[in-house]
């Protein structure tokens, strides 16, 4: 038995997933003429990825531009019009139907100007869609089609991820949910990567319990490495709190029934005698276990008790360093 600091900490496990994750389609139909990223390829927001054929799209947009300028010369033609029939009027040279008529023209000519440009934008804009951009930075993750292919509109090209930040999801037992808080820090390692350790955030956390598993979720982020990529195994100890000057035993030296785990027995060593005691368990860590209530700082407890030790046994404590004594051991 002895005087310790302890920590209290949470290990949770999960995948490791980007932060998002997008699949690039694209918006028109036409057959795919070039693709200029391969998988792995780093990518910046808006930098180009793929070429389509846009040979009838350009031909569809200078016939626009053609209705454009027709629609623009009947407008100014229906104006001059106007302009004639409101001096014919006044004049008397022509009724005011005449010169309704004219002016009717005229914003028939505007609406179909109008219309025209509409029309144009549109073509504009499909000629622009045949050149596929990134829509977030990150790295190609995978490729899915090959120049030459007739692609229709919405046809997976790519998938990007974004591995700038990786987030991990975990289940948390019930019990713990008053132990977390957003902003947290987490030591993340990865099994696959020996060695590798990083500081992540819990950033995310459930806002109710799952009635059926008893758990919640979290999300802890983790700055993106050019080590990681999806879906890695990944391990997060989460520190809860410091206990200092904790007393605590060996976990071997306690006798537990399992119905309340926060009470266990022990057995100390009085007089060379076996003296069975109740103690109340605080934390627990895996090599140690404190003890808040039952046993006094220099007390000397049995470790791994046989089951033939009861109370009143002879004991002898052959080595204090180690904590020995015949048929058990015993551990100060």
């Amino acid at each position: 038995m002895q005087i310790r600091d302890l920590t209290e900490t949470l290990i949770l496990t999960g995948t490791l997933d980007p932060r998002a994750q997008v699949t690039v389609v694209p918006e028109v139909s036409a057959r795919l003429q070039r693709m200029l990223k391969d998988e792995g390829d780093r990518v910046s927001r808006g930098e180009l990825l793929a070429l389509l054929d846009d040979a009838d799209f350009k031909l569809a947009r200078d016939r626009a531009k053609a209705m454009v300028d027709v629609a623009e010369a009947n407008r100014a033609h229906a104006g001059v019009e106007k302009e004639r029939a409101d001096s014919l009027l006044k004049t008397g040279g022509i009724t005011d139907k005449d010169r309704l008529s004219a002016q009717v023209a005229v914003q028939v000519a505007e609406a179909s100007s109008a219309q025209a440009r509409s029309e144009l934008a549109i073509s504009e804009r499909q000629v622009q869609r045949t050149r596929i951009t990134a829509p977030l930075s990150g790295r190609i993750a995978k490729r899915m089609a090959d120049a030459g292919a007739m692609l229709q509109a919405g046809t997976a090209i790519y998938s990007i991820v974004d591995d700038s930040v990786f987030e991990l999801r975990a289940s948390v037992a019930s019990g713990d949910f008053g132990k977390l808080g957003i902003g947290q820090t987490v030591t993340v390692t990865v099994d696959a990567l020996p060695g590798f350790v990083a500081q992540g955030q819990v950033n995310r956390i459930a806002p109710q319990v799952d009635a059926r598993s008893r758990s919640f979720e979290i999300v802890i982020r983790v700055p993106g490495r050019p080590e990681l990529v999806s879906g890695l195994f990944a391990r997060a100890e989460v520190k809860v709190r410091d206990v200092p000057g904790g007393l605590v035993v060996p976990p071997a030296a306690l006798v537990r029934d399992g119905a309340d785990p926060a009470h266990a027995q022990t057995f100390v060593v009085a007089d060379g005698k076996a003296e069975r005691r109740d103690v109340t368990v605080g934390l627990e860590v895996p090599d140690a276990v404190q003890v808040t209530a039952g046993l006094k700082a220099g007390e000397v407890v049995v470790v791994d008790p046989p089951s033939a030790l009861g109370p009143g046994t002879q004991v002898q404590v052959e080595a204090p360093a180690s904590n020995v004594q015949p048929g058990a051991k015993a551990g100060s």
